[in-house]
């Protein structure tokens, strides 16, 4: 179909977008990164982000959903051992797109210090699958072996 009753079914799924402000450049003697970029993942069912936030302890991250912006973000201070304090923080905002239900968004943090958000798509909806296993039968053998 083309004009204005065209279908929307054969589109690509629509990524979550950062917007070029939240990049920013990093200080001079700067320690590095303390949060990746983070790995989104679209498909036809979903979208799942993934960001390495190992230096940072759950209590010190935020994940905030307001209307269609998800915000996560990090902050914690270290002691370098000279006096100094050393402050780690990061930022990141996410664009929601239209086609995902708000109310499907969850996080959780791995033992490895991977953040990972994932959202399911309008249309789609996870269900439970029952499984049959059949009883299982026990059967001895004996062996004998001659040497």
């Amino acid at each position: 179909m083309t004009g204005r009753y065209q279908s929307g079914f054969h589109r690509e799924p629509q990524k979550p977008y950062i917007h070029p402000s939240e990049i920013t450049e990093r200080r001079p003697r700067s320690p590095g990164p303390v949060a990746g970029a983070g790995e989104i993942t679209n498909t036809s069912h979903g979208f799942t982000i993934e960001i390495d936030v190992f230096h940072f302890l759950p209590e010190e991250i935020k994940v905030v959903l307001t209307d269609d912006t998800l915000s996560i973000s990090g902050e914690r201070f270290e002691s370098t051992g000279d006096g100094h304090t050393l402050r780690r923080s990061f930022s990141r905002k996410y664009s929601i797109p239209e086609d995902v239900h708000l109310d499907t968004i969850r996080s959780h943090l791995t033992n490895s210090g991977v953040l990972i958000i994932n959202g399911s798509r309008k249309g789609w909806r996870e269900t439970s699958i029952s499984t049959y296993q059949p009883a299982q039968r026990h059967v001895s053998r004996s062996v004998t072996s001659i040497v």
